[in-house]
């Protein structure tokens, strides 16, 4: 597969030989007479192999009238339920959107007439729409309908167009599938090498894990019912196994310790006897796929960097797109933050057709996720107190003289409601911000009350602990320590609003319902030591960026990536960003 390796050293540039990625492999998901789970990337060569119940396409090329027109299939190669194929999704698309302008220009006209709308429009769009114009809905309402629908849809339809067009109006036989389209309120195009409908793709090549879903259900021939649990009663993240004989080593996968030169991994049983897995060969082609679709769209980027990310995909992904490239990668370009939170103000979201209600909501919880993250500072000292003396703490029984004992979570659980109750006692009523603070830092505190077991007894043995073993003057002290946090970050409210900084949690976009992601900004800084080196901001100002993230989904992280972006090079054209992904996510699982 290796033809050359240039001899410089930095950076060193990798030329494959791409017709590997040619070949045409789905995602094959399978039940192990063990029980357990195991997934691969097929070999088969015909179209039908990776659509429908296999949820993701890993497919390069195919002809004009497969990408344009083939639906989903199921297992037994008929087309799945209600799917679309390419031209009909963009067609709906367009024709709901063009629906909804009708609708707001009939209202806005005086309702006179008929309101006729497209005639290949789909049924339960205009079933709904004629529902909402033969109500006693007031204008405003429905127009208010009709914005916040062309808003919801409106990305997709981009999508679409973009993707319908490029094959479309291609003179070639063989037709790359990659999706392009533009990252939501922003003005910089995503390319999207693969598509999916369940994050179990992602998961199982990020973790070796699969979360349970209906999927997972018909695989292992379950209800939901039946899924299993794990000791705190929540769903258990399954364990998968790679190609039926496998056991993911994840560390290794994404592991560029003794990588011989010319591979992009050791896994080749070269360094730690290893297996290269199919997904490790799918990783590869993704490169290779990568470094052609960016010469097909003429883009040729001077720096990559990446989307913080809880996984070591991001990082693995971007340097051997680097080493393929010989692109210099900046893996800590963008710090994983909350900082100074801030959201489109409501009459941006009202124009968009989002209810007052739907504002205070948003807004509610970006104010929040600001308090959960001071919460988490403000009880720090006692989290570290507890955890420092465990060994005091740690053998404490749920029920006298009984084999079990409580958790360390359990005893910090029960001290920070003791710490509340002090400070409730000891701060002003009638200051509201301090007040909604501690309530809202300690608000999930009380759940020692609802469990099963004595919990006056709990408290009095770790009292009695703390005062013989420890020392009251001690835990006083740290009540005081938590006291004075509670009104340093009370005293920075007041002053500076929720234009905070603070960085001990790490923030997920998911946190956010889907609608409201968008609206989001400055959740990711750039890192310091590019922010303060002045000559090097200066030699980022007319670069081109490849700004790469795992997959897509709202197009929020992106957004607030590119965001950071232009906020610290103003004069940045949107032409030299370029966002790309492995897979993009049409919903589902």
């Amino acid at each position: 597969m290796i033809l050359y390796i240039k001899e410089e050293k930095t950076p060193k540039k990798i030329y494959i030989n791409e017709s590997s990625i040619i070949t045409l492999e789905g995602v094959e998901w399978s039940k192990l007479d063990n029980g357990l789970v195991s997934m691969s990337v097929n070999q088969k060569k015909d179209n039908n192999s990776n659509k429908g119940s296999n949820s993701v396409d890993t497919r390069v090329f195919g002809t004009k009238d497969d990408i344009l027109n083939s639906k989903m299939l199921s297992k037994n190669g008929n087309p799945l339920g209600n799917s679309k194929s390419l031209t009909q999704n963009y067609k709906s698309k367009n024709a709901a959107i063009n629906a909804y302008k009708m609708v707001i220009n009939w209202v806005k006209g005086g309702r006179i007439g008929k309101c006729e709308l497209p005639s290949d429009l789909d049924k339960v769009t205009e079933t709904t729409i004629n529902k909402w114009i033969n109500s006693s809905f007031s204008d405003n309402r429905i127009i208010d309908f009709c914005k916040k629908s062309i808003t919801r849809i409106e990305s997709d339809y981009n999508r679409l167009s973009m993707t319908y067009n490029r094959i479309l109006n291609s003179n070639d036989d063989n037709i790359a599938r990659y999706i392009t389209g533009i990252v939501p309120n922003t003005n910089v195009k995503y390319i999207s090498l693969f598509s999916m409908t369940d994050f179990n793709f992602s998961d199982a090549i990020k973790h070796g894990t699969i979360r349970q879903n209906g999927n997972t259900d018909a695989l292992l021939g379950i209800n939901a019912d039946s899924r299993e649990k794990d000791q705190n009663g929540n769903l258990k993240i399954l364990d998968i196994m790679y190609d039926k004989t496998i056991n993911p080593n994840v560390a290794q996968n994404f592991s560029l310790n003794n990588v011989r030169d010319g591979h992009f991994k050791q896994q080749y049983g070269l360094n730690g006897g290893g297996e290269y897995s199919t997904i490790s060969q799918f990783l590869d082609k993704s490169v290779n796929y990568a470094a052609y679709v960016l010469r097909n769209e003429k883009f040729n980027p001077d720096f990559i960097v990446s989307a913080p990310s809880s996984s070591k995909f991001n990082e693995y992904y971007c340097k051997n797109l680097s080493n393929k490239l010989g692109i210099n990668y900046i893996n800590d370009f963008f710090k994983r933050n909350v900082i100074n939170v801030r959201y489109a103000d409501s009459q941006d979201l009202l124009s968009k057709g989002f209810s007052p209600k739907d504002v205070l909501e948003f807004e509610n919880q970006a104010k929040n996720i600001a308090y959960n993250e001071i919460a988490y500072i403000i009880s720090e000292p006692i989290r570290k107190f507890i955890y420092e003396n465990s060994n005091i703490f740690s053998n404490i029984s749920i029920e006298r003289n009984s084999r079990e004992k409580f958790t360390l979570n359990d005893i910090f659980d029960c001290v920070m409601i003791y710490a509340y109750k002090t400070i409730i006692e000891n701060i002003n009523k009638k200051d509201n911000v301090t007040l909604h603070l501690v309530k809202n830092f300690l608000k999930e505190k009380n759940k020692l009350y609802t469990k099963q077991y004595d919990s006056k007894r709990i408290f009095n043995e770790v009292s009695l602990r703390i005062k013989t073993k420890i020392g009251i003057k001690v835990f006083n002290s740290l009540l005081l320590e938590t006291m004075e946090l509670v009104s340093k970050y009370s005293n920075m409210i007041k002053t500076n609003g929720y234009k905070l900084k603070f960085n001990i949690k790490k923030f997920k976009i998911t946190n956010f319902k889907k609608m409201f992601r968008p609206f989001l900004s400055n959740l990711y800084i750039i890192a310091d030591t590019y922010m303060s080196n002045g000559e090097l901001m200066n030699r980022f100002k007319n670069a081109k960026f490849l700004i790469f993230d795992e997959d897509i989904n709202s197009g929020a992280t992106l957004k607030i990536v590119i965001d950071a972006l232009e906020e610290k090079l103003p004069e940045q054209s949107s032409n030299n960003l370029l966002c790309l992904v492995n897979a993009f996510s049409n919903s589902g699982y």
